[in-house]
């Protein structure tokens, strides 16, 4: 016997909370950066996708884009590859925030995930931009986000 629960896409942003907390290098969102990890870079995950993959990792790039709809993802990049962290709505982030040359900090676990036309579409929805050139299946680069810190 099993229970099928059914929650709106509503009822889901309203789970997590905007609660950040201010430290001396930046504003946090959701759990504290484990201390004394080496942070990559996008470029140092890239070089080596299949040997990230399942583990925990703490990276460093710039935002591109946001969930304008909740605030429960953003796309973090090199200028050539993009990693989508992911809060699961365990935590938000301000959904209306400028992002604009904004360097983040992310913890969580990296995987490379195939997505479909729709998922992408819903994405690209989410953030506001246009999804009318997404086609077919798409891979994407994630972390389950644990914490995510905007540096000053």
């Amino acid at each position: 016997m099993f229970t099928l629960q059914a929650v709106a896409q509503d009822d889901m942003h309203k789970e997590g909370k905007v609660e950040p907390k201010e430290l001396s290098d930046g504003t946090l969102y959701g759990a504290d950066i484990t201390p004394d990890t080496k942070i990559m870079t996008v470029t140092d995950i890239f070089a080596d996708l299949t040997g990230f993959e399942g583990k925990n990792v703490v990276v460093e790039g710039t935002m591109t884009e946001i969930c304008r709809e909740a605030g429960c993802w953003t796309v973090i990049s090199d200028g050539q590859n993009y990693i989508r962290a992911m809060t699961l709505h365990k935590f938000l982030m301000p959904k209306d925030m400028d992002i604009s040359n904004k360097k983040v900090v992310v913890e969580g676990e990296f995987a490379v995930k195939e997505i479909t036309e729709e998922q992408a579409k819903h994405f690209a929805e989410e953030s506001g931009k246009k999804n009318d050139d997404i086609k077919g299946p798409q891979k994407m680069y994630r972390i389950t986000a644990k914490g995510i810190k905007i540096l000053k």
